[in-house]
């Protein structure tokens, strides 16, 4: 090792120590690296080998925890939760094999994999009177549809056919002869009538208006209506059990010329009695007139 001589004295010599960062050695301050030095080299040493095995550590058990998850999720979709079982919920005219059936559902699929919103939807396009289908699974292994019938509006001629009008505006069957104690529909013009798909109409607003009308009939609990004429849209009759003619005038305050003339005909009309029920002025007067038939010549009014 070199050594320096200055003014005739030698220089003890230094200590050299390997200096990471530059990748050459260095000396060292005379004396060596004291040893509080040397404690905290060691200390941040083993920091970094605990730190470094933490992180090995995480990444093994990040690892471990993605390949459990992988294979309970292969397992559920091949052996666990297949479906075993199948149930209807709610009564119609279809039976419960006929809706099972039109789910398209079989025994040993996967309950994860059945979208049931496809299913819902499937459901109701085959079977159109069905009004509300909800499926839902059941675990481990099962599932449920709810169903609920759609309430019939009436019966509409179409092309030489009858259409059954559904609760909803859709269609529901296309029939040669309507079924019995079904209410007709009658001056509406029908461009085009596919089962399960809204009716469209020939005339504007005509769709609106029997919605109107339809559904202030049912709102009144008013029943045996035996046809609704729209002939007219500013004179729409409703023929009551084939022997009053209610006269609602245009399509307005439906609601309450209903009430009035469920009042009158439960209270103030003899239930063997015919003729007309004039309710085109009931939301101005209040006040609505009875026409009887036979040249009856009695004329009632009736304010509410």
């Amino acid at each position: 090792m070199r050594q320096e001589v200055r003014g005739g004295k030698k220089d003890p010599p230094h200590d050299y120590g390997y200096d990471r960062r530059n990748g050459s050695y260095r000396p060292s301050p005379r004396g060596g690296m004291p040893e509080a030095d040397f404690a905290a080299a060691a200390r941040r040493r083993a920091f970094r080998r605990r730190k470094h095995r933490r992180r090995v550590l995480t990444v093994f058990y990040l690892f471990l925890f993605l390949l459990v998850l992988a294979v309970a999720a292969a397992l559920s979709m091949t052996v666990l939760f297949q479906i075993t079982d199948v149930s209807v919920a709610g009564s119609s005219r279809y039976s419960q094999q006929e809706i099972i059936a039109a789910s398209g559902i079989r025994k040993g699929d996967n309950l994860f994999l059945t979208k049931t919103g496809n299913v819902s939807r499937a459901i109701e396009q085959k079977l159109p009177y069905l009004g509300t289908v909800r499926v839902s699974r059941k675990f481990p292994s099962g599932i449920e549809i709810s169903v609920r019938e759609e309430s019939v509006w009436g019966a509409a001629p179409c092309q030489g056919r009858y259409v059954i009008v559904g609760g909803d505006g859709s269609a529901l069957e296309l029939v040669k002869t309507p079924p019995q104690n079904c209410t007709a529909l009658k001056g509406l013009t029908i461009r085009k009538a596919v089962p399960g798909q809204p009716v469209t109409y020939g005339t504007s607003g005509a769709g609106t208006v029997l919605a109107q009308v339809m559904a202030a009939v049912q709102k009144s609990g008013l029943r045996n209506i035996t046809s609704v004429d729209f002939t007219q849209p500013s004179r729409i009759l409703v023929r009551y059990e084939d022997r009053i003619t209610i006269n609602l005038g245009l399509p307005a305050d439906l609601d309450y010329k209903f009430r009035f003339a469920k009042n009158l005909l439960q209270n103030n009309i003899k239930s063997t009695e015919r003729g007309t029920l004039n309710m085109t002025a009931v939301s101005d007067t209040n006040k609505a007139y009875f026409d009887p038939e036979y040249g009856e010549s009695s004329s009632g009014a009736a304010k509410k």
